[in-house]
Parts: C-alpha cells; structure tokens; sequence
C-alpha cells in the first residue's frame, strides 16, 4: 500500500497535537495545599490537612511550615484520616522525621511511604492531577487569649537546620509543586446588631442595639449613622435614657456615675456628620473609677445595651427601607467648635476585653415603612415602656373586667398565640427573676408579630 503525501501531513498534525502542546494543557500543576481552618480562642484539637496535586506517581514528600506563635500551639503532626494511611492500611510510613519547634512556630517533616525491596518498587501515592490528596493531618489549639482575626498557615522553604524546602519525591527525581499557603481563622465570638424594624411614616421608632458574647468585657465603644433625612434622633432628657431599662440597666442599675452603675458613659452625637447622614456614638467604660472593683458586662446572649429613639418623617415611602448601620466610616463629634487644631479619633465599633480591643461582627438594622400598627410584646396598656403596670393591665383584662390591649399581639407575652395567665407569669419572670425576654419584636423594638396567629393589633401598642 503507498503511503501518501497528504497521509504524512496529518499524521504530523496528529503528532503534533499529542505531543507538542505545552504540558500545563494536559496535565495540572503539582502543588502543596494548606487547608484552611476555624475554631475559637482557648479550643483544643482543631485539624488542619496538608494535601497534594501531583502529574505522576510520588513515593514521598517533604515540609516546612511556619505557624503564628502565642496564638497557635501545634501539638501534634500525624497520618490519621490522610490518603498516605490508607495506602499503608493504617501503618506508619518506613521513615517520617517530623519536628516541631514550638518556640519558633516552625514545623518540618520528610517522609517516604515505603522502602521497597528487591523486585519491588517503593510504595506510591498514584498521580492525582486535579484531585488533591492528603498527605498529613496537624492538630492545633488555640491560645485563651488570641483575638478574633485570620492566621496565616505558611509554606516556607529553607526552615530548620539544615533548611527543608517543600518538594514531592517521584521516582527519585524532586519535583518543585506551586505551594498553596493556608488560613487560620480564629473566630469573632462578639457580636453587636439590629433586629429588623417596622416603622410608619410620621410616626416613631425605638432601635434597640443587641450584642451576644461569650467572654466577660469591660467597656465598649459604638458608632451608630442613619439617613437623616427619614429619621431625626430624639435624645432622651438625661444620658440614662440611651440605656435605662435594657439588660446593660440590670446589670449598671441607677444610670451613670450611680453605685455599681456605668462609671464613665459617653454619648456624642453628630446630626449632620455628611450628607444625609446623622452619627451617634457612645463609650462606656464600666470601671473606670477607685476602687476599681472590676466591674464587667458578663457574657450573654441577646443583651441590650443601647436604644435610640427616632421620629420618622411624613414623606417616608410606605414599602422602602432604611438602614440604622454600625458604621466605622467616620470620626468622633468631640472636638469643640472653637478649637481648630482638635483632630478627632476614628468613630469605630469595638469592645474592651481584657484590656484590648475586639472588633465586633455588626449586623446592621433594617427599617420598613409600613402602615401596619408595630407594637412592642409586653407593653400591654400602649405606654412609654414595659413594666409591673402591663402585667397587672393583663390580669385586670382577664379577671377584673378590665380594659381589653388595643394590641392583643402585645399581651401575648409568651407568643403561643393565645392571652392566658400564663403571659402574666411569664413577663413577672422576665421583669424581677431574669427570665427571657418576650418574643419578638420583643420589649422594646417596635415591629409586626412574626408568628402567625389569631390575635391582632387595632392601635399600635407603645410605638
């Protein structure tokens, strides 16, 4: 048979196709992965992989990592749950020289799966070019005193003495993988927000300024803005008032500067800090004078520390929203007028633990205009605030032919949908023994009932 011209031409292109293409069109990129971890200050166990990528089959490995030091301890280095354990049935590698140096953050190991012996090839990883395999699992704890923050896991060739650099092992030749460094994130486990808000043009609303946290702190700042053209701050008669009766007022009773309340509380405000924009901010420090008894905000979960008061304006659109922010963008309204070379500090949101500041996560409060009458669960006879008088409105409406709640929603202080004693016992519990707080929108925002239920609300209650 002759074998044509035309028949050598595509046989060249087919060649060529084949082969002459560059390899990164063929095969991925050998590489070293970290993965990336979280866990909590003062957690123990937390595990972190080192996988591969590799284009052929590799026999062994290499290491150097660098780990951040006070706040990561590194207590152990092994091949449990790694693909290196499941080709070895669960042994240990022939050889695995790991070391960490825990007073320098470093850790380096080598290790050959295998030997091998006479007639037979060392043991090998098969090539995985596009999935990674784990290679070795590190186990980290994370110092008590850590903040919240991102840690970075580091591939650093040449660490140790004499330097380890990281590398995979394929029949005996090196081959030089891209590294792919990892994160360890140390979780923010304080947490300030708004919950949505249902307001009604011209009328009024009541933000309430939540925070959750685990660890005791002793003082905080707050920066707070608003668009000031749908919302106008109404400050309260005396500083008490951006806090009295929230859960910071149980704990700091009596207002600021009272025995056993807030030492130093500090509002300042900003109506026109931009266009469009009113600022308020706050710093309290609970502590802050002789004798210096260690006065602290405990942990909690669902704690009120603030609320502001705001009138809405007529020409609010009934189905648009605003937003009441947790805003760091600004700076503190406390550099008086007549002094021009005052430079004020950063408005920013942070709380003071141990001495040091954390910033918070911040969950912004969303505001709806809506012509639905709001009310606050629990204040039962529609006056300024939740108290004894709402419990004993309940019993009077049950049991003495009292008035019944313009806002049957308000009453239900348990939020079964039904108004029984029961609502009564449970908003005494919540006044004089720390019981929780009524259901949303609870006591003290102003909102619709999220439950759906027969009850109803002719007249918004306390908005």
């Amino acid at each position: 048979m002759q074998f044509k011209q035309s028949h050598l031409i595509i046989l060249i292109a087919f060649v060529c196709v084949h082969i002459c293409l560059p390899a990164s069109n063929v095969f991925a990129d050998n590489t070293l992965n970290i993965s990336n971890t979280n866990a909590n200050a003062g957690e123990s166990g937390v595990e972190c992989f080192v996988s591969a990528t590799n284009d052929s089959p590799i026999e062994g490995f290499s290491i150097a990592i660098q780990y951040p030091i006070p706040e990561l301890f590194l207590t152990s280095a092994d091949f449990t749950g790694t693909a290196v354990s499941d080709l070895l049935s669960g042994n240990q590698p022939d050889f695995a020289g790991i070391e960490i140096d825990s007073n320098s953050g470093v850790l380096t190991a080598g290790v050959i799966f295998g030997y091998g012996s006479v007639g037979q090839a060392p043991l090998a990883l098969s090539a995985s070019p596009s999935i990674p395999q784990t290679l070795i699992r590190l186990t980290f704890s994370v110092n008590n005193e850590t903040l919240p923050a991102t840690l970075p896991l580091q591939f650093v060739d040449g660490l140790g003495e004499p330097g380890i650099d990281n590398l995979l092992s394929s029949g005996g030749f090196t081959l030089n993988p891209t590294l792919h460094d990892g994160e360890f994130t140390v979780n923010n486990q304080h947490i300030f927000s708004f919950d949505p808000m249902l307001a009604a043009p011209g009328g009024s609303l009541t933000a309430v300024l939540k925070y959750e946290h685990i660890e005791p702190i002793q003082g905080y700042q707050v920066a707070i803005t608003y668009d000031n053209t749908l919302l106008t701050h109404l400050e309260p008669s005396s500083d008490f008032g951006y806090y009295e009766g929230t859960s910071a007022d149980a704990v700091f009773p009596g207002g600021p500067g009272s025995f056993n309340g807030i030492e130093l509380f500090y509002p300042a405000m900003n109506p026109d800090a931009a266009p469009g924009v009113g600022l308020a901010t706050f710093a309290a420090i609970f502590d802050f004078l002789p004798p210096f008894s260690g006065q602290v905000l405990p942990a909690g979960s669902n704690q009120s520390i603030l609320k502001l008061d705001f009138s809405v304006s007529p020409s609010a659109v009934i189905g648009q929203t605003t937003t009441i922010a947790l805003d760091d963008s600004y700076n503190l309204p406390s550099c008086p007028t007549a002094d021009p070379n005052c430079v004020p500090g950063p408005a920013v949101n942070y709380v003071i633990f141990d001495g040091l500041s954390i910033s918070p996560i911040k969950i912004d409060g969303v505001v709806e205009f809506d012509s639905t009458p709001g009310f606050r669960r629990g204040n039962t006879n529609s006056d300024s605030g939740v108290d004894l008088a709402d419990a004993l409105y309940v019993v009077n409406y049950l049991f003495a032919g009292g008035s019944e709640p313009t806002c049957m929603d308000s009453a239900d202080m348990n939020d079964d949908g039904s108004l029984d004693i029961s609502d009564t016992i449970f908003l005494l519990n919540y006044l004089f023994v720390s019981g929780p707080p009524p259901g949303a929108p609870g006591p003290q925002n102003c909102g619709p009932d999220p439950t759906d239920d027969s009850l109803d609300c002719v007249l918004a209650s306390g908005c």
